[in-house]
């Protein structure tokens, strides 16, 4: 890795800082479902970073503390959008990004035993030329905000490129769709006394090699993750509950992608921390950062050797007694390329 190694791991530990100040902070309440008023429990964003070199390792999304219970059943279906466009080139290796990534997912958890659950996620991904690229210009025009280059690439153009010295290694310039990759797992909370905040859930999944990996739908090997989940009342919250927090911490190990050269790391960590505000009942706000690690840490170019940060806001609008729509853009830090510069979440929940 480059000699500003240290400096790419700086978010994960603020992250990991944030979690460790707050995770004995605020009142119980239990982790499994059913047994809270919708929003006194703060539920991550379940963002994706669909930087197509990093999207293929399937670093998952959290679901939060709490668990379905056996009677209960939840699905979510979600939709991520991304515009590229980057040029990098360090050393041997160059890297164009350009165009957009769409994922379609369906999650779908359900309590088998008390505190116990499974989870089923599937997807689909499409790699494509420049829908939105005339709107991204004219909005960072309107608010006087950089183009990044944008203004002067092509519009409606899809290049996802990777070459080093030995030889291209990725080349797609046709638009592509195809299944994802497939994820299956379980999750676990400790009893409600456990902590004195919303109490702790683990969960581990294995992803199978479903998606295609010749147009990076999928990496075409198999990986699998193991993290923790927590959340709570912010330290000087009132007894309302109307600001919030939800953290996670895990480990994801993955083979190489098909296509890609060795390029080190075939282990990751990510952390997410999120800051919820309850202003109305039906009605939760959130900004949250997501942080994970490099699993190509002898790449020296960018968009694969960085550190991946990912900044959302939005928030989620319960639209009836079993349905809840979440709505959120994602950006980058500014300064490292492991994630897209911007991006569109969407996601509806239903609780049967």
């Amino acid at each position: 890795m480059s000699g500003d190694a240290p400096f790419r791991l700086l978010p994960g530990r603020v992250v990991l800082a944030v979690l460790l100040a707050v995770v004995l902070s605020g009142p119980s309440v239990s982790a499994v479902s059913g047994e809270t008023e919708w929003g006194t429990v703060a539920t991550p964003l379940r963002m994706v970073n669909l930087n197509p070199f990093q999207l293929v390792h399937g670093v998952p999304g959290s679901f939060g503390t709490r668990v379905t219970t056996p009677q209960e059943t939840e699905a979510i279906l979600s939709l991520d959008i991304a515009s590229h466009l980057l040029a990098a080139k360090a050393g041997v290796e160059r890297v164009l990004l350009d165009g957009e990534t769409y994922r379609l997912g369906l999650s779908i958890r359900k309590g088998f035993a008390e505190r116990w659950e499974y989870f089923v996620d599937v997807s689909s991904v499409a790699h494509r030329s420049g829908l939105f690229d005339g709107f991204i210009e004219n909005w960072h025009n309107v608010f006087g905000l950089p183009q990044g280059n944008r203004d002067r690439a092509p519009r409606d153009r899809l290049v996802l490129f990777y070459a080093d010295e030995a030889s291209t290694h990725i080349d797609i310039r046709q638009n592509t769709a195809s299944l994802g990759d497939t994820s299956i797992g379980i999750g676990y909370a400790l009893p409600a006394a456990t902590l004195a905040n919303d109490g702790l859930a683990f969960r581990a999944s294995l992803k199978l090699p479903t998606g295609n990996d010749n147009s990076l739908a999928g990496s075409g090997s198999f990986s699998g993750s193991l993290w923790a989940e927590t959340s709570g009342v912010l330290p000087g919250a009132d007894e309302a509950r109307a600001w919030l927090y939800a953290a996670t911490l895990g480990v994801l190990a993955a083979q190489t992608p098909q296509g890609l050269p060795e390029l080190g790391n075939r282990v990751m960590t990510f952390a997410r921390f999120g800051i919820t505000w309850r202003p109305f009942d039906r009605l939760t706000l959130t900004t949250q950062i997501d942080v994970h690690t490099s699993p190509y840490s002898d790449a020296t170019v960018a968009p694969l050797a960085d550190t991946a940060v990912i900044l959302g806001m939005g928030g989620a609008l319960r639209i009836s007694e079993h349905a809840t729509l979440e709505i959120a853009v994602t950006e980058d830090d500014g300064s490292r390329r492991a994630a897209p510069d911007v991006g569109f979440h969407a996601a509806l929940r239903w609780n049967l």
